[in-house]
């Protein structure tokens, strides 16, 4: 399976800034001042989006693409035979 670049990462700040606003949604109707949810928001939002960040290390780092094959490989059985 192939992702293409930052892929992973990309939707991991998409899923950050989703459970940031949901924590400030949630912390302002639970009473909280509108300073202090979106300190918290921002709290949620780094430690999201480092996990999303760090998903892509751990899936790219000593990656190494394997090396395409010809196109057509009879092409390539037919040179070998003569």
């Amino acid at each position: 399976m192939t992702f293409p670049p930052f892929a992973v990462a990309r939707y991991g700040v998409y899923v950050a800034v989703a459970i940031a606003a949901i924590s400030v949604w949630l912390g302002h109707q639970a009473g909280a001042s509108l300073d202090w949810a979106v300190m918290r928001a921002v709290f949620f939002f780094v430690i999201v989006a480092a996990l999303g960040f760090a998903a892509e290390a751990v899936l790219t780092v000593g990656y190494q693409p394997r090396p395409r094959r010809a196109a057509n490989p009879s092409t390539d059985q037919e040179t070998h035979d003569a």
